[in-house]
This record gives structure tokens, sequence and C-alpha cells, in this order.
């Protein structure tokens, strides 16, 4: 099969970090490189000068186009599907003249800043029939494939409850890097809430499905941060309001008819594991954990059963599968989205798109309205 052919917009002339303007390097790039099923063909950045810079750097072929608008490298008759990887506040600007020169799409989690323009985005690929895919990874996980297996398996007969307790791995509570305070910013669509909490929410439907009644309360433990220079780590702002909730309490009925809870929480020092997911049934339980980062990969994950059928022995599951060499050479923090290229390529599970990122969108939305003020009205005003 002829490789996929890939226009990315917002690859940065940067290493593979994990700081802002460098995602499409660690994951996308990475995973591009090594892969038989694809071809980078094309780069769009903020201008023609800047994405030349960018081929470059990263040493791609020379016959690599260089584009300064959307619109042009959607435009171009030899790009099969289009990367967005830029700030969220861009993401419906960006892609849509991709959806309208009927392109393949991928864009990253969040959708979009808001669900209005989540779900335009979601009827424009519709209309255009094109495949689409949104960068929440996390489902895409070989340890989230095999609690979903386990669930719709039956191994735990009919499931009941759920209950979640997440911290993510992100460092001291009450600082954030000075280069992305959006993250800080409940209204800027790319914040605590919709990204870190979203990307658990996306996995949370994939497995379970979504929520019949929900209740919440979102909190600012936190409500001024100290922002810092990722390149020193020295403080460069040592009092910066923030507006997007660090503790997020969701319990509620899914549709299925289990009770469920999740707990998003951020201690100043945790005791155990940051993630653990109990999903209790008619004949068991399983038990789900997690040490590290929760979506990209290269954390240490256990899956433990114990059902009625062994009532006396709690089975450790193993959910380690083999992986094409070029989608286990890709390093920290690119391999889950490896998986989701993958997954993509060759038609299997693990892939979202579109539709599934505005179910989230939604929920999100229901959340945040649930919680009363002024997360409610916030919601209003995007």
């Amino acid at each position: 099969m002829a490789p996929i052919k890939i226009g990315i917009i917002g690859l940065g002339a940067t290493g593979p970090t994990l700081g802002p303007g460098a995602w499409a390097v660690a994951a996308h790039l990475a995973s591009f490189t090594p892969s038989p099923n694809y071809e980078i063909v094309a780069v769009c950045n903020s201008s023609v000068e800047s994405a030349q810079r960018s081929i470059a750097f990263h040493k791609l072929p020379p016959s690599t186009k260089a584009y300064g608008k959307p619109e042009d490298i959607a435009a171009d008759p030899n790009v099969d599907l289009v990367v967005v990887s830029v700030i969220v506040t861009s993401h419906h600007k960006v892609a849509k003249p991709v959806l309208l020169a009927k392109k393949q799409l991928f864009v990253e989690w969040p959708l979009a800043a808001s669900l209005r323009e989540a779900e335009d985005l979601a009827r424009l690929a519709r209309e255009a029939n094109v495949r689409t895919i949104v960068g929440t990874q996390f489902r895409a996980d070989p340890a989230v494939q095999k609690v979903k297996e386990l669930v719709q398996g039956g191994a735990i007969g009919k499931v009941t409850s759920t209950q979640i307790q997440y911290s993510p791995a992100m460092g001291p509570p009450d600082m954030w890097m000075d280069a992305a305070p959006y993250y800080l910013d409940f209204k800027s669509g790319g914040n605590e809430f919709t990204i870190a909490f979203g990307h658990l929410l996306d996995s949370f439907l994939y497995v379970l499905g979504d929520f019949e009644t929900v209740k919440a309360s979102l909190s600012k433990q936190y409500p001024i941060m100290k922002l810092f220079d990722m390149s020193h780590g020295q403080i460069t702002n040592p009092a910066v309001p923030r507006t997007a909730p660090d503790h997020i309490f969701v319990q509620g009925v899914l549709q299925s008819g289990a009770v469920a809870s999740i707990n998003y929480h951020r201690p100043g020092a945790l005791l155990g594991k940051n993630f653990r997911w109990l999903i209790s049934g008619s004949d068991g339980e399983i038990e789900f954990t997690l040490e590290g980062y929760l979506q990209i990969g290269n954390s240490e994950r256990e899956i433990r059963i114990k059902t009625v059928h062994e009532p006396s022995e709690v089975r450790v599951v193993e959910w380690k599968g083999e992986m094409p060499k070029h989608v286990e050479s890709v390093p920290f923090p690119g391999q889950n989205t490896a998986l989701v290229w993958e997954a993509f390529a060759s038609g299997r599970e693990g892939v979202a798109d579109f539709e599934d990122g505005v179910r989230v969108h939604r929920l999100l939305d229901r959340i945040a309205r649930e919680a009363g003020s002024p997360y409610a009205e916030y919601v209003e005003e995007m």
C-alpha cells in the first residue's frame, strides 16, 4: 500500500520537548519518520519562511513543500491528510479550509475552543465525507484497549459501578510554565479542565459509555499560580490568578445504568499511584492503575481482576502485545500517538474521530453547567 501523504500545520523548528509548539515534533514527526505507512510532503506554519526553517531543521526531503496559509496546504493535490497541531484557539480557523477542500484531517485535542466550534467542524467533516481523527490518544494505549476488551467480553458480568481517582503528573499544583498561560484560563478552551480532564473523559466514554445523569463540583484550590521559565526553572511571575479548575469531582448514572464517580485532584504530595480506575460488576472487579503520564504512554501500568469464578485469586492481566518495530521505537512522549497512527492506517480500534470529540465537548459543557457559577457563565460566554 502506498504511504499516506501528510501535511503538517504547526511543525516547530525545535527538538522533541513537552513545551508549547513542540508537540508536532515530539509526537507526530517522531511517529511518521520511521513508519512505512506515512510520508511527510508539506509543512505549513505562520509564514512560508517559518515552514522552510522547520523543513531544513528536521532535514525533511528537499521536495517537501512549504506553506504559510492553511488554504494553500489544503489545496496541495499531493497531500492526502493534514495534521493540525497548533494552539486550540486557532483549531477551527485552521481546520476549516482543510475540510472545505475535502481532505482527511487530524486535529489535536481539544477539537476546538468551544462546543459550538467543535460541532461546526464535525458538521463540515460529515458534509465532506472524509475520515477524521481527534488527538485523544489515551484510548489507543494497549492497557486501555485491554480494559475495554475485558468489560465488553463480560469478564466481570454487568457493570454496576465505577470510580476513578486521578492526579496528573504535572509537577507542583501551584506552578505552571510561563509559555502556556492559556492553560490557566477557562475561556481559552485549552486548559486543565478541557485538556488533562478531557483526555481522561474520552477514554472513560470509550470504555463505559456516556452519562445519563451527572452532578459536578469544580474548584480552584490553587487560585494564584506561579509561572516559571522551562529553560532554567526560575519563577517569572509569582502571582497569576487562574479561572480553570484544578479539582473536578463528577458523579452520576451512566446510560448503562451503572453508577459512576470521577475524582480529579491535585495534592501537594501524592500518596500511591496517580491513576486508579475501578470497574465493578455483577461477577467481579477490574482495577487499572497507572504511575506517570496518562495519555502519552511509557508509564507504569497494571490491570488486576478478581471474579466470582476465582474468588480467592486476584489475577494480574497481561496487556502488552507485540508492536511493530517502527511504533515501539518511538520515544516518550510520542508512543500512544504512534499507536493512533498505526491504528488509523490499518483500520483498527483506538482512533477517535470528530464525532467522538464532540461527545467529550458536550459532556465537559454539561459538567461545567452542573457545577454552577462561575463555570456555567463561562460556558455561556464561549
